[in-house]
């Protein structure tokens, strides 16, 4: 694929995916800081979710710059970081919130079948190929 033809069309939504979550971290990071009495008040750590928040949406800004630079390296960058927001998203709700809301069969469902579109997305053989670029 040269540089002058069109992104694919799966990797234009995966970098949309990418920018959504990151944008949504940012969120939560700005979040902890403009709410930190009440979070404390309320006894949630605003330390915790405001690291959280800062590490992932910095990291979604580094998949970004993979997928826009077309960088060889983004597919598995891509996959590897899905799997860990997954797990950490996953490990976060059982573990570290103290409340247990009832839509766990929901959550579940919805952010496996994410996941896997994710994952399927940035397999396709479009993305594969915009990716594999020749280096000039």
């Amino acid at each position: 694929m040269s540089k002058d033809q069109p992104t694919p069309i799966s990797v234009t939504i995966l970098g949309m995916f990418v920018l959504f979550i990151t944008f949504w971290n940012a969120l939560r990071g700005y979040g902890a800081v403009a709410n930190w009495q009440v979070l404390t008040e309320f006894e949630a750590n605003p330390t915790y979710i405001l690291a959280t928040g800062t590490g992932w949406a910095l990291i979604g800004l580094l998949l970004v710059v993979t997928i826009w630079r077309r960088s060889r390296f983004a597919i598995r960058a891509n996959l590897l970081v899905s799997i860990a927001y997954y797990v950490w998203y996953w490990c976060d709700r059982l573990f570290v919130q103290s409340s247990s809301p009832a839509n766990y069969l929901f959550s579940a469902v919805f952010s496996t079948v994410l996941l896997a579109l994710f994952c399927t997305t940035i397999c396709m053989p479009s993305a594969k190929a915009f990716f594999d670029k020749e280096q000039e």
